[in-house]
């Protein structure tokens, strides 16, 4: 995201992807909307801009200002962008990101941890409701066994939050074995014991959401594992395979599935790069 001082008064808006521009607005100076490509859109940024000046204490901070964003992959995948906004906003703003983010999208926080994170993190909130992040560890021998797809549709973080949150009120056991079973996840070396922390993993969620596990919806037959990443059911999901690469596309593209991305080719860890 970056932030130019423009003549006037107005704010101006523009988000782009690698293939152009794909979102524009043009704001008064007490954030009216004025002019835009995509009226829903620009309906959500405007609350958010909203509630941050709030927590800034003043609207002056968005005049005459031309804010430029630019995606470095499609908008349907989501992958973090919303919380790359708020956490991007709250920089320049000088505000507390997980307080933007409790006033607009809501959910427990980890995304806003996420998005300004050098590597893998361990992510949890206290019992009096404050967020602590430990750096993690994650560089098992099978990494190149370990792939994400995308699953063809973008999912509301927000509705799937929201939808399946009363569920984990009182499950106060099942959160404790999550826990428990995502510290083991970071330090197995065995892929087959990784293979079954997955579906312990899938089937706890399963029976705190009431969904069914991805694996047994959509890759019964597959050898390997599958779990779901994101809101319980979200955009994308986590591929441990026993195949090759030519063999693991294949599978998953015959599927329907084409958009498939080696694990190591988008896991952030700067400990690790060029290895």
């Amino acid at each position: 995201m970056t932030v130019n001082q423009i003549p006037g008064k107005e704010l101006i808006w523009r988000a782009t992807h690698p293939e152009g521009s794909w979102f524009s607005a043009l704001f008064n100076p007490d954030l009216s909307v004025k002019e835009t490509t995509n009226r829903q859109l620009t309906i959500s940024l405007k609350e958010i801009l909203n509630k941050a000046a709030q927590l800034k204490g003043s609207r002056d901070v968005f005049t005459g200002k031309e804010v430029l964003t630019h995606l470095e992959f499609s908008p349907d995948w989501g992958w973090g962008s919303s919380s790359t906004l708020i956490s991007n906003l709250s920089e320049w703003l000088n505000i507390n990101p997980f307080h933007l983010l409790s006033d607009t999208f809501g959910g427990s926080g980890y995304d806003i941890a996420c998005a300004t994170a050098d590597g893998p993190v361990f992510y949890r909130l206290t019992q009096s409701g404050k967020p602590e992040v430990n750096a993690a560890s994650f560089n098992p021998p099978f990494i190149d066994s370990l792939w994400i797809g995308y699953l063809n549709r973008k999912q509301s973080s927000v509705m799937a939050v929201k939808h399946h949150l009363d569920g984990f009120k009182n499950a106060e056991k099942e959160i404790e074995r999550i826990s428990d079973i995502s510290l083991k996840m970071s330090e197995e070396m065995s892929p087959k014991k990784f293979m079954k922390l997955i579906a312990e993993h899938e089937g706890i969620i399963s029976s705190v959401t009431g969904l069914v596990p991805l694996k047994k919806r959509l890759f019964s037959d597959f050898p390997g594992a599958v779990k779901s990443l994101g809101a319980w059911g979200g955009d994308f999901f986590l591929v441990l395979s026993p195949w090759p690469e030519d063999d693991t596309k294949e599978y998953f593209q015959t599927k329907g599935f084409k958009t498939l991305f080696r694990f190591r080719d988008v896991k952030l860890d700067k400990r690790y790069e060029g290895r």
